[in-house]
């Protein structure tokens, strides 16, 4: 059985998608969380391949990047697809919401606000609400159960949501996606994990 040890940094953020696929998974994770005054001393030990968190070390081999991590413990767990194009379709979803956060990077400066996370926002979410209306399952692969994308969209758009500053209409026209986000974190194999896990700012 091989061991799993993730190292990232004490908050959720792109690290809990990975914690959230283990739970889901039944995959027993070992954690180091490293402190933010940690991490120049950690960063200059080349402890991370791409000098980045998360890592994951699995039996001494280190894999570094949130969605090729994620990916890893989604074909573990058994929850890639029931095939290779769905797997790709899944892929693909989790790709583009990568996309959609990278275009608004800058947002939590105020100024930057209405120029960068509004109109990547009016831009990718769409294609997000047009998967879930294809879909005949509430997933957004259309899967009986979660995929990859599911579990790093909606963990995404949690921290997303306690960080924007018009949280409250952070789903406004996209009612599937909010149908998909509450679906995802009742999921029965979630509770444990949701009910236990340290606080966090984001």
């Amino acid at each position: 059985m091989p061991t799993y040890k993730l190292t990232y940094f004490d908050l959720r953020a792109r690290g809990e998608c990975v914690r959230m696929m283990a739970a889901i998974g039944g995959i027993e994770l070992e954690e180091v969380r490293v402190a933010f005054d940690e991490w120049p001393d950690y960063l200059k030990s080349k402890e991370a391949p791409f000098d980045a968190l998360p890592v994951l070390e699995v039996d001494g081999v280190k894999v570094p990047q949130t969605l090729a991590i994620l990916r890893y413990f989604v074909r573990e767990a058994g929850y890639a697809g029931p095939d290779n194009l769905t797997a790709a379709v899944a892929d693909a979803l989790a790709d583009q919401y990568a996309d959609f956060v990278m275009a608004f990077l800058p947002w939590h400066i105020d100024a930057l606000y209405d120029s960068t996370y509004t109109p990547a926002r009016a831009k990718h979410f769409p294609y997000f609400e047009a998967a879930l209306k294809k879909s005949s399952t509430g997933w957004y692969a259309g899967t009986p159960d979660i995929t990859h994308a599911d579990v790093f969209i909606a963990s995404s758009l949690e921290w997303l949501s306690r960080m924007d500053k018009h949280r409250d209409v952070i789903f406004e026209g996209f009612p599937l996606m909010e149908a998909h986000y509450h679906k995802f974190f009742d999921h029965p194999k979630l509770e444990k994990y949701l009910a236990e896990r340290p606080e966090a700012v984001f």
